[in-house]
Formats: C-alpha cells, sequence, structure tokens
C-alpha cells in the first residue's frame, strides 16, 4: 500500500517539476498576475472574485502547457543536454510521448472551456494565447530555432502575459501597456542571456541559437542594448505615476538602494552566475515594478497623492 502510495507521490512530483516546470510557471503566472493586479479599477475586490479564478486555473494551465509542449518537442536535445534532461521527464524517460500528448491536450482543453464559460472575448483571446505559446515550440512554425525570431515571441509572450490578466480583471490602460512593453524588453534580456550560457553547448551541437547566429560577441552587446532600452523604458513610469505619491518615491530608491549593496557586497560571487548589467535590469525593473503596484493600490482606494517638497515649494 505504501509502496503505491509512494509511486503516486513520485508521479505527481515528476508532473510538476519535470513536465510542466512548476517553478517556471509559476514565476510567469507572477508577472501575468501582476497584469491582473493592474487591471483592477474599483476597490470592490469581492466583485473580482470570478474573474480571479478563471484567471488562475486558465494562466496556470495556459502557462503549463507552454513548457511542456516544449518539453515534448525539445526530448531529443534535451537527452544530450546535462542541463535540460533533468526538467524535461519525457527526455528522461519518466513520462511517455503518448502520456505528454494527453496531458498537454488536458491543459489546453481547461483554459478553453473556463474561458468561454466566462467571456466571449477572454475565450477568443485565450485562443491567441495558446496559439502563440504553440509556435514557440511546434513545427512547422518552431519559432524557438528560428535565431532572432525566438527573441521576439519572448518579447510578445510577457507582453501578452501581463495584458492577458488586466484584460480578465476588466481594464487595460496606459499604465497596463507600459509595464507590459517593459517586461517584454526585460524577457528579451533573459532570453539573450541564456543563451550566451548555453553558446558552447548549442554551438558544439550545432543548434542555431541567436547567439550562435549572431556570434558571442554581438550577443553581448545585443544583450547591453537591450537592458538600455529596458532602462529607458521604465522612466515613464517612474515619471508618470511613482513620482505622484511619496511612498512609491520611497519605495522605488529604497528597493534600488538596497540592490545595489546586493551587487557590491557580492558582485564578485555574481560575476560568473549572471551578467552585472542584467542584475541592474533586475533590481532597477523590480523597483520600479513594485511600485507602481503601490501607486495602482493607492489610487483604488482613493488614498490622496502626496506632492513633492519642490513642487509644494513652487
Amino acid at each position: 500500500m505504501s509502496n503505491k502510495i509512494n509511486k503516486k507521490k513520485n508521479i505527481v512530483s515528476v508532473f510538476f517539476t519535470e513536465f510542466i516546470r512548476i517553478k517556471n510557471v509559476m514565476e510567469w503566472s507572477l508577472i501575468s498576475f501582476g497584469g491582473f493586479i493592474l487591471g483592477i479599477s474599483s476597490s470592490d475586490l469581492l466583485s473580482y472574485s470570478i474573474p480571479l479564478l478563471v484567471f488562475l486555473i486558465s494562466t496556470f494551465c495556459i502557462m503549463s502547457f507552454t513548457f511542456s509542449i516544449n518539453n515534448y518537442y525539445d526530448v531529443e536535445s534535451d537527452r544530450i543536454n546535462p542541463r535540460r534532461i533533468n526538467i524535461n521527464a519525457i527526455a528522461s524517460g519518466r513520462i511517455s510521448k503518448q502520456a505528454g500528448i494527453f496531458l498537454n491536450i488536458i491543459l489546453i482543453i481547461i483554459p478553453l472551456v473556463v474561458t468561454f464559460l466566462f467571456k466571449f472575448e477572454v475565450f477568443l483571446s485565450c485562443i491567441v494565447f495558446i496559439i502563440w505559446m504553440w509556435v514557440y515550440s511546434a513545427p512547422p512554425l518552431r519559432l524557438k530555432s528560428r535565431p532572432g525570431l525566438d527573441v521576439i515571441w519572448h518579447f510578445f509572450a510577457f507582453v501578452i502575459f501581463v495584458l492577458w490578466g488586466s484584460f480578465i480583471a476588466g481594464s487595460v490602460g496606459l499604465i497596463n501597456w507600459l509595464v507590459a512593453i517593459s517586461i517584454g524588453v526585460f524577457s528579451c534580456i533573459g532570453q539573450v542571456e541564456n543563451h550566451i550560457y548555453d553558446y558552447s553547448f548549442d554551438k558544439s551541437s550545432k543548434t542555431i541559437t541567436f547567439a550562435v547566429w549572431l556570434g558571442l560577441g554581438k550577443t553581448k552587446v545585443a544583450l547591453k542594448i537591450f537592458a538600455i532600452a529596458h532602462f529607458i523604458l521604465l522612466v515613464p513610469l517612474v515619471l508618470f505615476y511613482i513620482s505622484s505619491y511619496l511612498i512609491t518615491i520611497i519605495s522605488v530608491c529604497l528597493i534600488t538602494a538596497i540592490g545595489l549593496i546586493i551587487l557590491k557586497v557580492k558582485k564578485d560571487a555574481l560575476r560568473p552566475h549572471v551578467f552585472i548589467i542584467t542584475y541592474l535590469a533586475f533590481i532597477l525593473g523590480g523597483a520600479v515594478y513594485f511600485s507602481v503596484f503601490v501607486y495602482h493600490i493607492c489610487t483604488l482606494f482613493g488614498i490622496q497623492p502626496l506632492e513633492l517638497l519642490v513642487f509644494s515649494i513652487i
């Protein structure tokens, strides 16, 4: 009896950690949840219980499908990649390809049914969302194997993540678009950085990624360009929203300062594992996004803006 229970637990564990990659699913879903928060336009939070339930179920399934379908079509390459085989249950043989097909179909059906019962326009958006997740890994398009298009895919995917949450919540305004676009550019930073780390293996295995196609030196330049673009896109968020409240100004400065202190203390430890410019993009982006959420909550509950000292003097 205990052996059967342990076997079931093991299957569940493999499903979450090696089939859908639950850590990545939760990270991407959290970004979309941020979009949901920004889409709330009323302080009557109970009225958002149904949209929230629809969001949680559909988003979890779609994000899970994104990673599971990627595992399904990456079986051959992941079998020989030491960084990937332990996060691909099909490549390691823990889940069969037939079972993988069945589970992927289930992960598609659930969000389609849930969104269809919720709102037809959300259902249509769900179809677009699923297709965009599918074309990254699945032939004949398989955008992940098309240098340059794979990075573009990440940009639009993360824009969709934010707007998807906002759309289900019921409100998509300028703040949602600014956050979505800046996060989209930040995702390009992460994607290019991953290509740089995988450069040696990809080149030896003749896998044509963005880095292999462009060359390592030019790819590092592209990484810096994406980081600079990300910094620029954070400026409107600071000027239009964060500067309106003293608490948001303090939060963005405090989080940034803590991040820079950590960078100074652990610079040598971080350098082999992450590019400093990527770390800065993460810290500044995180500080700005968190402060934007604080701003949105303040406006949601009618908290009056506190003017900057310089404005009050004028």
